[in-house]
């Protein structure tokens, strides 16, 4: 079956993720600003990764296939582009970290409550119910995705502002919320693509289709910018969470500037 998705989703989809490339950028633009690094050095932080974000949307939003051209393939093909611009991204992201001080320095001086706060975008997934309405995703994927990402971006800005507060336990509460947002992810991904579906679905059988709109124009949106930048943004919290717990307990230091 071909995906029919309505306008309105696809203005959403769209709106969502440029949205989403806009406020990270900004986030990285702020802790640069806070870094202590030298001007042309923030400069080029913020060059770079505005070019960065907007490749990786730009190329994810040109190569995402068209509707129809699910028509002429089997029911379990699962498109190369969604590992492939997941893998990649991440791998830039990481190696970037790896081979630059600076990067690392505006990491470390980024705000963890906007580093969580950010993923209210996550109510996205409301759309997956809708779609599930219309019949144009499975329920074994759309449920457990949608709901999962509506609660997850909820209580983004609620475990937010209880980290910013020094709300008791804010912190636990925070590191809590993280590894839930990403066991979330992991599961969204496997029912996607059909893989955990014998699992956690095992009523469904030993083999179960792809969500076969999440291939393609607009949704391959999702799973190819959106659901990688939620991961990098859920580990940079976790590091920067677990690294002031370390702090806390004298196990590591503050680096001398």
């Amino acid at each position: 079956m071909i995906p029919l998705i309505p306008w309105y989703i696809t203005l959403i989809v769209l709106a969502i993720n440029l949205t989403i490339a806009v406020t990270v950028w900004r986030l990285v633009s702020n802790a640069a600003g806070r870094s202590g690094l030298p001007p042309a050095t923030r400069r080029a932080v913020r060059a770079g990764s505005a070019l960065f974000l907007g490749a990786w949307l730009g190329a994810a939003l040109l190569a995402a296939p068209a509707p129809a051209s699910l028509a002429a393939r089997d029911e379990f093909y699962i498109t190369p582009l969604i590992p492939l611009f997941a893998a990649l991204g991440l791998t830039i992201v990481s190696l970037a970290l790896w081979r630059s001080a600076a990067l690392r320095s505006v990491v470390a001086a980024a705000s963890l409550p906007a580093l969580i706060g950010v993923q209210f975008y996550r109510t996205i997934g409301a759309v997956f119910v809708v779609l599930l309405a219309q019949g144009q995703l499975p329920a074994h994927f759309a449920l457990p995705a949608g709901w999962g990402d509506v609660a997850i971006g909820l209580t983004a800005p609620l475990v937010a502002l209880a980290l910013a507060r020094g709300v008791p336990g804010g912190r636990t509460l925070a590191i809590s919320w993280s590894v839930l947002g990403l066991l979330d992810l992991v599961v969204a991904v496997g029912m996607g693509t059909g893989f955990l579906a014998p699992v956690l679905a095992p009523d469904l059988g030993a083999r179960v289709p792809p969500a076969a709109a999440m291939g393609v124009f607009p949704m391959i949106l999702v799973p190819t910018f959106a659901v990688p930048v939620s991961v990098l943004l859920h580990a940079l919290a976790l590091g920067g969470l677990l690294r002031k717990v370390r702090l806390d307990a004298g196990l590591v230091s503050e680096p001398v500037v």
